[in-house]
């Protein structure tokens, strides 16, 4: 289902100018963009909840002994075969 939007003349400009470097389409350059914020969102969020944990001493301590206890778990011979 396509829809419209309005955007303004300095987002068209960027975008004019990259379909005008690149030969890729506008929706193409839209899509892409998209793609790299909905990347870029999910590492920020990715990293507050990290740091959110980290500043838990409590929660920190059952991560790393959590960690501890499934270090090496992947040694289980089938990455020779």
């Amino acid at each position: 289902m396509a829809l419209t939007a309005r955007i303004s003349s300095t987002s068209d400009a960027i975008i004019h100018e990259l379909v005008n470097k690149t030969g890729k389409s506008k929706i193409v350059i839209i899509e892409e963009a998209l793609e790299v914020y909905r990347f870029q969102e999910r590492m920020r969020l990715f990293n507050e909840s990290y740091e959110k944990l980290r500043s838990d001493e409590d929660a920190w301590v059952c991560e790393l002994a959590d960690r501890e206890e499934l270090e090496g778990t992947l040694m289980d011979g089938f990455e020779d075969e």
